[in-house]
């Protein structure tokens, strides 16, 4: 009898350590915590983008840590005074894990060196920067190669020259440009070429991590009215040099006699006359290249003028609508409502509650 009491008691201890070491592991689990990178790290009632932010985590606030879930991290919102604690979602790139490890934990890696996101989304940045800089340089150093070897070394006919040797030279100095210019015009479509791609890579990028993450777009007021101004200022610039670069190259053709269509009795001979026929026509080409380029450079500068100026506006009102105070809140049958959002027996529960 002695023998059968003991091995009853045996096992009645061993259920009782099997029921209880889930509780113990549970308590375990809950000393671990995620705390936030940075300001603003969303808790979710859901694991997805789409889904009902109940908190956000000021920098360094901590939560307790209780599993994952995908690319979220599970854990424990302390709710309402005589309301249970909430289950939220919060992005793993957005926290870290500190505190003891646990069974099936992922803490974050000491020293890793993959970047966090907010890393990530400032070298996508710098890379779209320097993606639009290259396609400019590029774009600008192939129309520039092009323009002026058409402008100030294209070779005329032999009847343009007192002889021809010199019609010659003017033909092989138009050939010896013409290698330079091909050169020119590889390097700055290569340039051009590299340059677009960074842009739109590093803008789809950044795309997809603003997805993610919606706060990385969000930048301070006070950035966004700097960036706004800085927009609108180059656009007045841009505006006024492509202005005066088509304006001034309509009037100097226009207006200057030098330049104007020549008339075969004001010269003495045939060559001379042909000279200044051929001085017309790359005039005109120069005209049409000056013309074209600040009509573009002036398009862009009043589009940014517009553009920057309209986001100033906005910002300004924003500003002067949160200067305003409060308005009162109007209590109903003796109380505010308070909005609640709990989870209870897996499901989400969203409600008013009237104080009395």
């Amino acid at each position: 009898m002695r023998l059968k009491h003991g091995l009853v008691g045996a096992g009645i201890i061993i259920l009782g350590v099997s029921l209880v070491a889930p509780a113990f592991g549970h308590g375990l689990a809950s000393a671990q915590q995620v705390r936030a990178l940075g300001s603003g790290a969303a808790v979710r009632l859901d694991p997805s983008d789409s889904s009902p932010i109940i908190a956000n985590m000021a920098a360094g606030a901590t939560l307790d840590w209780i599993g994952e879930s995908g690319p979220y991290h599970i854990v424990s919102v302390p709710g309402q005074p005589g309301q249970d604690d909430l289950i939220g979602y919060v992005l793993a790139s957005e926290v870290e894990v500190v505190g003891g490890a646990s069974a099936g934990a992922r803490p974050a890696a000491t020293g890793s060196v993959i970047p966090d996101i907010y890393t990530q989304y400032d070298r996508s940045m710098a890379r779209r920067s320097s993606g639009r800089k290259r396609s400019i340089w590029g774009g600008s150093l192939a129309i520039v190669a092009i323009a002026t070897t058409q402008v100030l070394f294209a070779a005329a006919g032999e009847d343009a020259y007192a002889d021809s040797a010199s019609h010659q030279a003017a033909v092989d100095r138009h050939s010896r440009v013409g290698t330079v210019r091909n050169v020119l015009t590889l390097a700055g479509t290569g340039l051009l070429t590299w340059g677009t791609a960074d842009y739109f890579l590093a803008r789809r990028d950044m795309g997809t991590m603003e997805g993610e993450l919606p706060a990385l777009a969000d930048l301070p007021l006070e950035e966004q009215y700097r960036d706004a101004t800085a927009r609108r200022g180059s656009g007045k610039r841009k505006f006024l040099w492509g202005t005066i670069m088509a304006g001034g190259s309509y009037a100097a053709v226009k207006w200057l006699p030098w330049l104007g269509v020549p008339d075969r009795a004001d010269y003495d001979t045939e060559w001379k006359y042909q000279s200044a026929v051929h001085r017309r026509n790359r005039t005109e080409t120069a005209n049409t290249w000056l013309i074209g380029v600040g009509s573009v450079l002036g398009v862009w500068g009043a589009v940014d003028w517009a553009f920057g100026s309209r986001k100033m506006y906005e910002i300004e009102a924003i500003s002067r609508v949160t200067a305003l105070p409060a308005p009162r809140r109007t209590n109903v049958a003796g109380g505010g409502p308070d909005l609640f959002v709990r989870r209870a027996a897996g499901r989400t529960e969203i409600g008013l509650v009237w104080s009395r």
